[in-house]
């Protein structure tokens, strides 16, 4: 799930803390003084851990890559862990401390819950730092310190709707929970372009114990799919109520949330595997997939968790960029990020390690990550793939993949809005 989904669900409260990433992969022989450190940060432990963890893990899978091979300048790469609970208060204390002991040269994927109160942080120390979260507001970064290193929420609204179009459907509906209701206005427009059919939106509120007055509206429109975005909780009652109105008579194609397995768990995996898909970003059509997971497991001892791999490849173009300015001051190596993924006149690569060779050697690089192509924009974001799912109706909550929506699929969309 994108790290973003977790913002979108009120913050808890909690102690944070630090957890360092170098116990969990052992150090590189032949790598000489002070390693250099990033740090995560984003939900370790607490309501929202499982959205949190795949970046921290990611980056570790990352770390060991870069070291496997050398490291960064020489030095062993280490990655820091930040559990912000969900809490920006928690995650601004946390994130000092670290500044303070660690001297950390980014901050890699800082969750939806903590990117405003931690922007001024990492400003006012020359800080690198990376956002991991859907939200709209981010569509356009000015400050040439933050980078997003996975695609927006605008993105998932239109492959929503592409795969809505897919499908054949022609009239469509959303509904949404007031926390993340500033994609509806992204995903009208989205299906609209690929020719579909808005015949309006329903607000939820979050933890009501019915929902019957808003499915019978929803039924009441007749659309040929629901576009759904809401948590797990709230999901398992409205599931229930559609049940007992219509039968589920309506398909939903919900966001990254509706394909986790707490959500499936919610409504359950035979319900869920008949009567829901939903879009996640994807990387298992990328080339340097197998490579990636192969380290992931190695480090975190299990498969790669969803959208782990947008740390694992921020984590990577950082170290990248590091290595071309040949310097690890931020202030130095803030500026290569882009040389080093959006030259399409350069050589692409797809690792760390031929990427790093072909840096050695003196030419010039286009990476392309696992979770896509890190070709930044003007607005220091991405745009990637996307996964359709179908959750498997096992009990294990698990999904499999119907088909991937392209980045140019996307981009075409995007032009056809005037973007």
């Amino acid at each position: 799930m994108r790290h973003e989904v977790a913002a979108r669900y009120a913050a808890v409260g909690a102690m944070a803390v630090v957890l360092a990433a170098c116990g969990n992969s052992p150090s590189t022989p032949g790598l000489s003084g002070s390693p250099v450190v990033m740090a995560t940060v984003s939900p370790l432990t607490g309501q929202y851990a499982a959205y949190g963890i795949p970046t921290y893990e990611g980056s570790l899978a990352a770390a060991k890559v870069i070291n496997d091979n050398g490291g960064v300048l020489g030095h062993q790469l280490k990655v820091d862990g930040i559990d912000d609970v969900s809490d920006p208060g928690d995650a601004v204390t946390a994130v000092n401390k670290e500044i303070a002991l660690s001297n950390p040269v980014a901050l890699v994927g800082i969750d939806g819950f903590a990117i405003k109160a931690l922007q001024p942080i990492f400003d006012g120390h020359g800080i690198v730092g990376s956002f991991l979260g859907g939200s709209t507001a981010y569509d356009v970064i000015t400050d040439p310190l933050l980078y997003r290193c996975n695609p927006s929420d605008s993105e998932l609204s239109i492959a929503q709707a592409v795969a809505a179009n897919q499908k054949g459907y022609k009239t469509a509906i959303a509904m949404n929970t007031e926390v993340n209701a500033d994609q509806v206005g992204y995903l009208q427009k989205a299906w609209q372009a690929v020719g579909g059919s808005y015949l309006g939106s329903i607000l939820l509120l979050n933890g009501q114990t019915s929902y019957r007055s808003e499915v019978q509206k929803a039924i009441n429109y007749h659309p040929d799919v629901i576009f759904l975005s809401l948590d797990p909780t709230s999901a398992s009652v409205l599931f229930a109520n559609f049940q007992q109105a219509d039968n589920l008579a309506i398909p939903f194609i919900g966001t990254d949330a509706l394909g986790q397995p707490a959500f499936i768990k919610a409504v359950g995996p035979t319900v869920a595997q008949s009567h829901m898909t939903s879009v996640q970003g994807s990387n298992a059509q990328t080339p340097s997939y197998n490579a990636f997971a192969t380290a992931y497991q190695s480090v975190n001892g299990h498969a790669p968790l969803t959208n782990s791999s947008y740390a694992f490849d921020c984590t990577v173009v950082f170290a990248l960029a590091i290595d071309l300015a040949g310097s690890s001051d931020p202030s130095k190596w803030v500026g290569d990020i882009t040389k080093v993924t959006t030259n399409e006149s350069a050589k692409e690569c797809i690792d760390y390690a031929s990427c790093y060779s072909l840096l050695k050697s003196g030419k010039a690089i286009d990476y392309e990550g696992v979770s896509g192509p890190m070709d930044f924009d003007k607005n220091h974001n991405v745009h990637g793939p996307w996964d359709v799912v179908q959750a498997t109706g096992n009990a294990d909550d698990g999904t499999m993949v119907l088909k991937t929506i392209t980045a140019a699929q996307i981009q075409q969309v995007i032009q056809n809005l005037g973007g």
